[in-house]
């Protein structure tokens, strides 16, 4: 198992012959660290976007570190987090990228029309939410 920078590349199984047990980060803007959930990672990678950890404040209106390209501001949607699971680690990343950058209903409906495995954490009025697509197998 191997992670630099957020993207996750693991192979075989873990000492103990099990698959590797690998954390989905939930988000929050307070900056601890909690565990949304563990997924069994054998032969997969992952990759994680999100707007929780980079963004900046100004006049009471939050901006995440993502471009929007139809506007070229920041995006705004509900869609704080999003894991893509794929074989190669390029394409998690970069999936991951495209794939926040769409928001939660464009996202699940790619990812539903090309088979993609991806795990979507969205903010509510009362915390967040998850959603999964049917290619998420855990």
């Amino acid at each position: 198992m191997v992670e630099i920078g957020g993207e996750i590349r693991a192979k075989g199984k873990n000492a103990e012959g099990k698959p590797w047990q690998i954390a989905i980060e939930k988000p929050n803007m307070t900056g601890e660290r909690a565990v949304e959930n563990v997924i069994g990672l054998n032969n997969m990678a992952m990759a994680t976007s999100g707007d929780y950890r980079i963004y900046f404040e100004e006049n009471g209106k939050r901006f995440a570190h993502e471009i929007d390209p139809k506007t070229g501001y920041p995006i705004q949607h509900h869609l704080a987090s999003i894991t893509v699971f794929s074989p190669t680690t390029m394409t998690a990343d970069g999936l991951s990228t495209g794939l926040f950058v769409l928001g939660e209903e464009k996202a699940l409906e790619v990812a539903e029309k090309n088979d993609i495995a991806i795990y979507l954490i969205i903010k509510t009025a009362n915390g967040f939410e998850t959603k999964i697509s049917s290619a998420f197998k855990n």
